[in-house]
């Protein structure tokens, strides 16, 4: 199995349907709503990364290049949202995870993500640690949901107002 990474600034309808396939095992939206969602909310520098069996789509997620103060500093992180499997339960979902680690790696960078109670233990699996609330600062209304970091450790506070993704 392999990644194939595309910028939002390069993908082409085609991808888009194939991210939007990807995406309505798990979410019942409409096609012109996702796709009304992913010209409102992705930027050029952000990527659509697709696990691919040979030319067969596995599991789909996008990268959002964000940034935020860690432990006092500003720190870059890839923020990973929209994971999805072709077949949920399956470990197409896993394995894009493990591949996108070690992407996240690669680049040296700082991996964040924002999830809802009953995928903590899906993510933390893959190395990836909850934040606990008293250690964010984050925008009124973000709130609500977890935060997890990858490939980093907070020894303070996560200051997080970039954009959600």
């Amino acid at each position: 199995m392999n990644l194939e990474v595309i910028k939002h600034r390069d993908i082409l309808f085609r991808d888009l349907l194939r991210a939007i396939a990807m995406k309505s095992v798990g979410w019942s939206y409409s096609l012109e709503s996702q796709v009304r969602w992913i010209v409102d909310n992705m930027h050029d520098e952000d990527e659509h990364v697709f696990l691919k069996d040979g030319d067969k789509d596995m599991a789909y997620m996008t990268l959002s290049p964000v940034t935020g103060m860690l432990n006092g500093s500003l720190a870059s992180f890839l923020g990973v949202g929209c994971v999805c499997s072709a077949k949920p339960g399956m470990g197409g979902g896993g394995m894009l995870m493990l591949n996108v680690n070690e992407l996240i790696k690669e680049r040296k960078t700082l991996g964040l993500l924002f999830c809802k109670n009953e995928l903590v233990k899906f993510y933390s699996k893959y190395g990836w640690q909850l934040i606990p609330k008293q250690a964010l600062i984050l925008e009124p209304g973000h709130d609500s949901i977890n935060t997890m970091l990858f490939n980093c450790h907070v020894d303070g506070v996560l200051e997080y107002k970039d954009k959600l993704f």
